[in-house]
C-alpha cells in the first residue's frame, strides 16, 4: 500500500427518504494533522465517518480522493484496503479471546502455517502484534485475555488492530465516552504519536475542550452543510459554538437553592454489594443533588443499591408522604421516582420500538382499558406528541423508530418518559451523556423547570463544570464512601477535590 499523502472530499451529499443528511460537503486532510469534526447531533458528523469507513454511498456526483485519484468505498472491507480504519465509540472486541488474537481477528487465514492448514502460526501473530504495541508505547501483554483489561485498554487494541490491518487514515468516533481522566491522557498520548508518525486523523467529539487541546483544525457541520473550516489558533470555544448552533447558548444560571426546603428523601447508612460502604445524604424538594467522584468510586453502585439494581447490604431509606418523613421499602419507593440510566442504549430504551411506546412505558397503566385489557393508542399518540414537543424531540412523528434518532434525541426520549410520570424524584446517571452542546443546554433547562415546580433530581456527572453549573448541592463519593459534601456557594474543582485528596493521602501514609 502507497503511502498517503492526501484525502479530499469533493461536493459530498447523503440523501435518505425525506432527509437530506449530507449537503455539498468538500473538505481536506493531511499526514500529521488531527481534523476535528463537530456538529450536534444529527449534523451529518457520522453520516460523513459511515461514508468514508464504506458503510454508506455518497449520492451521485460526490467524489473522494486519495493522493489526487479518485477512489470508491463501496464495502468496510474495500476501505481497510485503502488504508482507512474506523475506531468505534462502542469498543468492539472478544472479551473471550487473548490480545493477539483480537488485534488480528480480521484475518486469521493471513497467519494460517500452509494454505490449507487449520493452524495458525502464533508465534508470528504475537510478534506482530507486539510490534503495533511497541508503537503505540502500551506494555499490554500479548497473551492476556482480553476480558481482563481496563477499557482504555480495550480501545487500545482497537488502535493496534487499525494500525495492523494498514490504517493510515484513522477515524475516532467519541473515544472517550468510557474512559477515566488518566485513559483520556493517555489515549491523547498515543493520538499524538501516530500524529508525529504521519498518520491522517479525525477525531469525531462532543466535548470542545478536547477539540482545542488535541485537534490542529476543525470542521464544523451543521444541518447536513459544512459552516466551518478553520485552524484551531483562529477561533475560540464561543465562535466554534455559534458555527455549531448557527447562534449562541444562553448561559444556565440557577439562582435559589433548595436546601432550606423539606426534606423528601432520605438515606441512612446505605451498603452494597458493590462499592457503596455506609453512605448517608438528604434530599430536598425542588432540589437538584449531584453526586460527584473519580470513575470507579461508586456513584452509580449507590443508585443501583439504593434502588434494588444491586442487593443492599444495609440501610434505611424514608421518603416523606402525607407531610411525614417515614422509613419505606425500596418497592414502595418506586410508585414515586424515575431512573434515568447511564446507558440508554443498553437499558434506557427499547430501541427497535417507536417513540410513542418508549415514552408511554413508564406508566403504561394510564393508558390500559379497564374492560377490554387493550390501550387507548389514541391516548398514547397525544401524549407522546405533547412530551415531544415539551423536551423538543426532532422526529418525524411519534411513531417513528428509536434507534433512527441521533443520540441528543434518544436522551431526550428517554426524558419525556419520566416526564410522562411525573415522579416526586429522578435519579439521572449522566444525563447528558453523549449529546452535543445543544442538546446538553436543552436537557438542562428542562431540569431546572421541572425543579422549580418541585420535583427533585439526584444526578450524577462526569463532567465538573457541568455539575457544578447544575445542582444545588454537590456530595463527593471515594472508594464507595461519602468523603465530602459541597453548598453552591463553594463549588471549584478544589473544594469538590478536597475529600478525595484527603483519602488519598491517608492511603499514602
Amino acid at each position: 500500500m502507497e503511502k498517503i499523502q492526501s484525502l479530499e472530499l469533493k461536493n459530498i451529499s447523503k440523501s435518505f427518504p425525506g432527509v437530506k443528511a449530507l449537503s455539498d460537503v468538500s473538505f481536506s486532510a493531511y499526514p500529521g494533522k488531527v481534523c476535528g469534526i463537530v456538529g450536534v447531533n444529527g449534523a451529518g458528523k457520522s453520516t460523513m465517518m459511515n461514508i468514508l469507513g464504506g458503510l454508506l454511498q455518497p449520492d451521485e456526483g460526490g467524489k473522494i480522493l486519495i493522493n489526487g485519484r479518485e477512489v470508491m468505498i463501496e464495502n468496510p472491507k474495500a476501505a481497510t484496503e485503502l488504508g482507512i480504519a474506523f475506531i468505534q465509540q462502542e469498543i468492539q472486541v472478544f472479551d473471550t479471546m487473548h490480545v493477539y488474537e483480537n488485534v488480528l481477528a480480521a484475518d486469521f487465514d493471513k497467519w494460517r502455517k500452509g494454505k490449507n492448514s487449520l493452524v495458525l502460526d502464533r508465534k508470528a501473530m504475537k510478534k506482530e502484534v507486539q510490534k503495533h504495541l511497541d508503537a503505540l508505547g502500551s506494555n499490554i501483554d500479548v497473551d492476556a485475555p482480553v476480558y481482563s483489561l481496563t477499557v482504555g485498554e480495550k480501545q487500545l487494541l482497537q488502535i493496534a488492530r487499525a494500525l495492523s490491518e494498514g490504517g493510515q487514515i484513522l477515524l475516532f468516533d467519541e473515544p472517550t465516552s468510557s474512559l477515566s481522566d488518566n485513559e483520556i491522557a493517555r489515549l491523547f498520548e498515543i493520538i499524538n504519536k501516530l500524529k508525529a508518525q504521519g498518520y491522517i486523523i479525525f477525531y469525531i467529539s462532543h466535548f470542545l475542550d478536547e477539540i482545542f487541546s488535541l485537534c490542529d483544525n476543525v470542521i464544523v457541520l451543521r444541518d447536513g452543510k459544512k459552516t466551518g473550516d478553520a485552524l484551531i489558533s483562529d477561533i475560540d470555544k464561543e465562535k466554534l459554538v455559534g458555527m455549531m448552533l448557527g447562534h449562541m447558548v444562553e448561559g444556565n444560571a440557577r439562582s435559589g437553592v433548595r436546601a432550606q426546603s423539606e426534606v423528601v428523601l432520605k438515606a441512612e447508612h446505605i451498603s452494597g454489594v458493590r462499592l457503596p460502604k455506609d453512605i448517608s445524604f438528604e434530599l430536598h424538594k425542588g432540589e437538584i443533588l449531584g453526586v460527584w467522584g473519580l470513575l470507579g468510586s461508586g456513584r452509580s453502585e449507590l443508585f443501583n443499591a439504593m434502588l434494588g439494581i444491586d442487593k443492599m447490604m444495609g440501610g434505611r431509606i424514608y421518603y416523606r408522604e402525607n407531610g411525614r418523613l417515614e422509613e419505606i421499602s425500596q418497592k414502595k419507593l418506586y410508585p414515586h421516582i424515575g431512573y434515568l440510566t447511564e446507558g440508554r442504549h443498553y437499558d434506557g430504551l427499547f430501541l427497535d420500538m417507536s417513540i410513542k411506546s418508549n415514552i408511554t412505558s413508564s406508566d403504561i397503566g394510564r393508558f390500559a382499558s379497564k374492560f377490554l385489557g387493550t390501550l387507548n393508542t389514541k391516548k398514547e399518540a397525544v401524549e407522546s406528541r405533547s412530551l415531544m414537543k415539551q423536551v423538543n424531540v426532532k422526529a418525524t412523528d411519534e411513531n417513528m423508530i428509536v434507534s433512527k434518532l441521533s443520540g441528543g434525541n434518544q436522551q431526550k426520549v428517554i426524558i419525556a418518559k419520566w416526564f410522562l410520570k411525573d415522579p416526586d424524584i429522578l435519579f439521572m446517571d449522566e444525563p447528558t451523556k453523549g449529546v452535543d452542546i445543544g442538546a446538553k443546554a436543552e436537557i438542562q433547562n428542562l431540569i431546572f423547570e421541572k425543579s422549580e415546580k418541585g420535583m427533585s433530581f439526584v444526578i450524577i456527572s462526569s463532567e465538573l463544570e457541568e455539575i457544578m453549573s447544575l445542582c444545588d448541592r454537590i456530595i463527593v463519593v471515594y472508594e464507595g464512601r461519602l468523603v465530602g459534601e459541597v453548598s453552591k456557594a463553594d463549588f471549584s474543582k478544589d473544594s469538590l477535590m478536597k475529600g478525595i485528596v484527603s483519602q488519598e493521602e491517608k492511603h499514602a501514609d
